[in-house]
């Protein structure tokens, strides 16, 4: 099946016009894919739940499913969830792109965690492999070493997420999380590892918007853009993205200046910051962005709920409805 690079500048518009891109931004991506042709995406699940892809794959309307979108703005070459080849097969193409990286330049994507534990989490069965299954921390080492890029997409992927809480044991063993909350150069997953390439894009799920204007940002630049200390782009296509607090972004705010917090969670008005909401240290755009098409956001008035800092390292060992003592009330 196959659509033209006009049905996929088309997809992109759909976030590039949320975030005000110009035309001449959506020209210089014309002319990158002239350039440039499509990238190979290789596109590794580790633990988690999937919901990055699925919320990726939920995000365009019905007249072109995301399916036409993968098949023609890039050569998604391996995707546990979204390829149609299975087995040796989908292993096979993923060691073809490996093989080709000097001809053929990759990207690499990961979304869910990386577990130290052999046999926890694998790729898949591969014939070539004397137990018959690649392990998902020996692939991604071996494909992040000659990728010219590299995504973490959601929270799970850049800082451990849900599958870094205590608790967690296999066979009475201790299962440490790659990467856990260290800022990305500390990562380490493998002793060549280049954090010069590496663009995360953190959330649970992470927002389409920040998936789809990554790509296009890369591929319209031929660059990553710049990245604050934990790897995630400040901006993208000019837009800030990571760059603003949450809480400077609420329009909760006016409530918290004038030292009016809510008391329980579910409050229609008051800030929400001292029954747990993580605004004010969470960075992403989600208030001025929003979601589902409908502009909603955890805190919004009408969903009323808290920040739980998604898209930060701390997340998710801080506690949900925390009581935070000492209220900070400076704007």
């Amino acid at each position: 099946m196959n659509i033209t690079r006009r049905d996929f500048l088309r997809m992109a518009a759909y976030a590039a016009a949320a975030a005000g891109v110009s035309q001449f931004d959506l020209f210089r991506l014309q002319k990158a894919l002239a350039d440039n042709g499509k990238p190979n995406v290789i596109w590794f699940e580790g633990l988690g739940d999937s919901g990055c892809v699925v919320s990726l794959a939920n995000y365009f309307d019905g007249t072109v499913g995301i399916e036409d979108v993968l098949l023609n703005h890039i050569e998604l070459k391996f995707n546990s969830v979204l390829m149609g080849a299975a087995g040796q097969a989908a292993i096979d193409a993923a060691e073809a792109v490996y093989a080709n990286y000097l001809d053929t330049p990759y990207v690499l994507v990961l979304t869910g965690a990386i577990s130290n534990l052999d046999g926890y989490c694998i790729v898949g069965e591969d014939a070539t492999h004397g137990n018959g299954v690649m392990q998902l921390i020996e692939a991604f080492n071996k494909w992040e070493e000659r990728a010219a890029y590299v995504l973490y997409v959601g929270a799970c992927a850049c800082y451990g997420g849900v599958n870094s809480m205590g608790g967690n044991s296999v066979s009475n063993e201790t299962q440490t999380i790659i990467p856990t909350h260290n800022n990305p150069p500390n990562f380490g997953r493998n002793t060549n590892y280049d954090y010069s390439k590496s663009l995360y894009i953190p959330g649970c799920p992470s927002h389409p918007d920040w998936i789809v204007l990554s790509i296009v940002d890369i591929l319209t630049n031929a660059a990553l853009p710049t990245r604050d200390s934990f790897g995630r782009p400040l901006s993208l296509l000019g837009t800030p993205i990571f760059a603003n607090t949450v809480h400077s972004q609420c329009p909760r705010k006016p409530e918290h200046d004038a030292g009016n917090f809510a008391d329980h969670v579910g409050d229609p008005v008051k800030c929400l910051r001292k029954v747990g909401c993580r605004g004010k240290d969470t960075f992403a755009d989600c208030p001025t962005r929003g979601w589902n098409g409908v502009g909603g956001y955890c805190n919004k008035p009408g969903i009323n709920h808290l920040c739980i800092g998604c898209t930060q390292a701390f997340f998710s060992d801080v506690p949900f409805n925390r009581e935070i003592d000492n209220i900070d009330t400076t704007p």
